[in-house]
């Protein structure tokens, strides 16, 4: 009888043992709060593929790449010039080109296939989307990109960035661009506005 009880409350030990190691792998009420959802950067006001339609033209015989325009150009030039020769994906006849610099992490760069030019963002050089858990074609439906980090038409030129810039995240969202006279011009943010800090430490 004696051996009994040890021995239930030996199972009673490890089983209390296992349950606190599952609950530890389970994660915090901060972990979940932090990963950004589709619904988090949903917004009516965000500006639209169709509103910045441009004609697409016709592929570019040739096209070749400026390596004076762009530090980037130079730095990646194997990849960019890949890239030329796959041919115009984002208003009318320019090329988006991206690459990945890490674990979540996305670069890119637009190829002028007409000029070679290589234009780059300003204020920024990278989006990382580690708390990103956003299905692309739930934010932007009319993409044509097939990535979840950028959305972009041929037809179109409005650019869509998600994640944080930079790895700020004080600006973590979705980021409007416009392609106008060879810049890249921010139009229109829509940043993640959850208060998750109140929860760090929370088990579930």
């Amino acid at each position: 009888m004696k051996c009994n009880y040890e021995a239930a409350v030996f199972l009673v030990l490890c089983a209390s043992g296992l349950l606190t190691r599952q609950q530890e792998d389970l994660p915090s009420e901060f972990d979940k709060c932090r990963i950004v959802t589709s619904a988090d950067i949903a917004d009516k006001q965000a500006p639209t593929f169709a509103a910045y339609h441009v004609p697409v033209q016709q592929l570019v015989q040739s096209p070749k790449l400026d390596l004076k325009s762009s530090p980037t150009a130079r730095r990646y030039r194997t990849l960019l010039r890949q890239e030329v020769s796959e041919g115009p994906n984002f208003a009318g006849h320019y090329r988006i080109a991206i690459w990945g610099c890490g674990t979540s992490c996305a670069m890119f760069a637009v190829i002028n296939l007409k000029t070679g030019r290589v234009i780059t963002p300003e204020g920024f050089y990278a989006t990382s989307t580690v708390y990103f858990g956003v299905e692309g074609q739930k934010v932007f439906p009319d993409s044509q990109s097939g990535d979840d980090v950028m959305g972009f038409r041929k037809d179109s030129r409005l650019l869509v960035i998600l994640g944080d810039l930079d790895e700020d995240e004080s600006r973590e969202g979705a980021f409007y661009f416009v392609l106008e006279d060879e810049r890249l011009r921010l139009i229109h943010s829509t940043l993640v506005t959850k208060d998750c800090e109140k929860l760090r430490g929370k088990r579930p």
